[in-house]
């Protein structure tokens, strides 16, 4: 038993005769099988060459990526893109919240009802009070989060935080006439 333990799984066909081979060989298809392809070689000059041009392109490329940074972020300043009021930023929290659907139920969370407030400072930091069905949820650790990205990622938007509240309780009282309509509930 020892024996085997240290063998491998492999046929031995060095020894078979060729007679044997052609046998195998002829049950197949002569398209798959395998073919003794020379495989290309590459001189270590000519290896180094592409790797410096695989690396200058991935020092232009994060260069460039720097450079759109900044300027996306000086743009944004400088363009005006922050909105003409804290209303008009909230209305567009709302609107980017309204793309968030509660994975067992086909609405959208605003329409649930699971956003209690959306609060926006004279800073455009925003501030969004939610909370959940029950705290038994299994998106309960990761939906305040996506919450929180898809808030910050509105236009004009600072900061924003999300305080996952239990009190009130969420009740079917909570939401909207369109969520009752889609749910069959109306």
């Amino acid at each position: 038993m020892s024996e085997n333990e240290n063998r491998r799984d492999v046929m031995d066909l060095s020894g078979a005769a060729p007679e044997a081979l052609t046998e195998t060989a002829a049950e197949f298809p002569a398209e798959n099988m395998p073919v003794n392809a020379p495989r290309p070689s590459v001189s270590p000059q000519e290896g180094g060459y592409f790797l410096n041009k695989f690396l200058e392109q991935s020092e232009t490329n994060a260069e460039e990526a720097k450079a759109e940074e900044e300027k996306a972020s000086n743009g944004a300043e400088a363009a005006g893109e922050a909105p003409e009021s804290a209303e008009i930023l909230q209305a567009n929290i709302v609107e980017a919240l309204k793309e968030i659907y509660d994975p067992e139920i086909p609405v959208n969370i605003y329409e649930m009802g699971l956003i209690y407030d959306v609060d926006v400072d004279a800073d455009y930091n925003v501030k969004i009070r939610m909370t959940l069905t029950t705290p038994n949820c299994p998106v309960a650790e990761s939906m305040p989060g996506e919450v929180e990205l898809k808030a910050a990622g509105v236009t004009g938007v600072k900061s924003s935080h999300v305080d996952l509240v239990w009190d009130p309780v969420w009740t079917m009282d909570r939401m909207s006439d369109e969520a009752r309509l889609e749910l069959g509930l109306l």
